[in-house]
């Protein structure tokens, strides 16, 4: 009773004052429009509501408030604030801690200092969110007014054992020039039984406008420090000159849709989208081509509209409708057309290397015991004729016979040095793919080593790659090209020619091998 009784000397004694299911800052001492610090009427406000069981504070009005300290949005508790209400961020702190059941809604946050670099709107794992909450994050503009492009709008953080966020909603939010709209990170944890997650959240209809990254997705694909199954819909984003990335994940099952516009604005690698080697089984659809996305994990899906519609067949690597078929892939009959060849490591106990670029996903060259100390090498020269806009390269191994470690790597010249395209020191996956990103190819060098069985076999049957500039090399496309196989034509069938003038022919053989030509009329 004594906490309630200090907390009633807040109010001011004007009679619309008198506390009802709401309470307004400005019964706490908040002058709209002065330029004075209306941290402390905030943070009363929300305490007199916690003391007296009280579940609103409002803020009302084409008003203006500024912020100097933290605020905390305690336990069943919302904040909520007209269309028409601006919040000024002037420091360097989190503006507004959540606390498990509460909520921010409606207004404008707006940092105006360059010192920023800490987060609008925060939440603790420490909090243990999960289902049943009443946790909301909605109608919000976050807009950081500075040139600094600093600070994060929204940031979820686990950091310590048990630390977990869960089923919490975030919707209809705009965010402009921070240096990260979205953060959810988990630390690593060292005893996977204490851990730390994010998963399970929900950011729907979010817009993001000018901001560095747009949405990280940051920890890990599993325990101890997972973020997972976290879905993001209806998201728009604008790039600027200072974008870098629109999406960095580093989880699983999380998924992602969204637009993305204007990436030729960008001043830096137009490479808009990154999954790290610690994802596996995202989800992505947006209107971008695959040349923008790198994936160095294991079976994310990345689709656009542009890229379903190129599906004839079911594609030859499961889980990854990168490459679509056999026909989209280059590297067909490679070794006819480019130096191709294993540099050191053990010789194969079975099959050759051949055998990876024909059309017989059977045939294959094997390894068995291969160490870390003297992997398997090879390298594929494509300097006589260097590739065009390469934008995946990949293989994939027998089942249960796939090698433990796997680096790719490229050279952009003839005399280049090796660039790291993927480096997966503890493969499990029968499939690798790298979004290997080159306008011009000239060298690609692979290094495999280990076993994932104890029979410590691994086998190659296909390496394969696709560009955005050359037709895939297992058919003849009809506006001509280059044949490394026979042809053969059965019995009376033949081919047919036009003249000039367009007249038919029709040339065939017959038993003495000899071609007839017939007038076709």
């Amino acid at each position: 009773m004594r906490s309630e009784f200090i907390l009633s000397e807040y109010i001011s004694s004007q009679e619309d004052c008198a506390p009802e299911s709401s309470v307004h800052i400005d019964c706490f001492g908040a002058v709209p429009n002065s330029g004075n610090d209306s941290s402390l009427a905030i943070q009363q406000a929300i305490d007199y509501c916690v003391a007296n069981r009280i579940s609103t504070v409002r803020i009302t009005g084409v008003n203006t408030y500024k912020i100097v300290k933290p605020i905390v949005i305690k336990s069943n508790v919302r904040l909520e604030l007209d269309p028409t209400v601006t919040l000024q961020i002037d420091g360097d702190f989190n503006a507004f801690e959540l606390q498990s059941n509460a909520s921010i809604v409606g207004g404008t946050l707006q940092v105006i200092n360059p010192l920023f670099q800490s987060a609008v709107i925060y939440v603790s794992g420490s909090q243990q969110i999960e289902v049943p909450n009443q946790s909301v994050i909605s109608n919000i503009n976050i807009i950081n007014t500075t040139p600094s492009y600093k600070g994060k709008a929204i940031h979820f953080y686990c950091q310590k054992a048990w630390d977990f966020i869960s089923f919490f909603q975030v919707k209809f939010i705009q965010i402009k020039n921070f240096q990260t709209a979205i953060h959810l990170k988990t630390e690593y944890i060292n005893d996977i039984n204490t851990p730390c997650w994010i998963n399970a959240n929900v950011f729907q209809s979010i817009f993001i406008d000018g901001c560095v990254y747009g949405i990280e997705v940051d920890g890990n694909s599993d325990l101890p420090n997972e973020s997972s199954g976290n879905t993001f819909h209806d998201i728009q984003v604008q790039c600027r000159q200072q974008t870098e990335k629109v999406i960095r994940c580093s989880g699983a099952y999380n998924t992602f849709d969204c637009m993305i516009w204007d990436t030729y604005r960008m001043s830096s690698e137009q490479i808009v989208i990154e999954f790290s080697s610690n994802s596996h089984r995202n989800y992505l659809f947006s209107n971008l081509l695959s040349t923008t996305i790198v994936d160095k994990g294991q079976y994310n899906v990345c689709k656009s509209t542009y890229e379903e519609s190129l599906r004839i067949q079911l594609p030859l690597t499961l889980n990854r409708p990168h490459l679509i078929g056999n026909q989209d892939d280059i590297l067909v009959n490679a070794q006819q057309k480019y130096n191709v060849k294993q540099v050191s490591g053990k010789v194969p106990y079975g099959g050759n290397l051949t055998n990876c670029f024909n059309l017989i996903d059977e045939q294959s060259v094997n390894y068995i015991d291969v160490p870390d100390s003297d992997p398997v090498v090879i390298e594929m020269d494509f300097t006589k004729k260097p590739i065009q806009m390469l934008n995946c390269f990949g293989m994939y191994f027998g089942w249960g016979e796939s090698p433990k470690k796997i680096k790719i790597e490229y050279a952009l010249s003839a005399t280049g040095s090796w660039v790291i395209a993927l480096d997966v020191p503890l493969n499990v996956g029968d499939t690798i793919i790298s979004n290997m990103k080159a306008s011009q190819l000239y060298k690609v060098r692979i290094t495999l080593s280990g076993y994932s069985q104890d029979h410590k076999r691994f086998r190659i049957n296909r390496i394969f790659a696709r560009s955005s500039m050359e037709n895939g090399s297992a058919w003849l496309a009809t506006t001509g090209g280059r044949m490394f196989g026979d042809i053969e034509i059965e019995a009376s069938k033949g081919i047919i020619m036009k003249t000039a003038s367009g007249v038919k022919w029709k040339v065939t053989i017959n038993e003495a091998g000899q071609l007839i030509t017939t007038k076709i009329t």
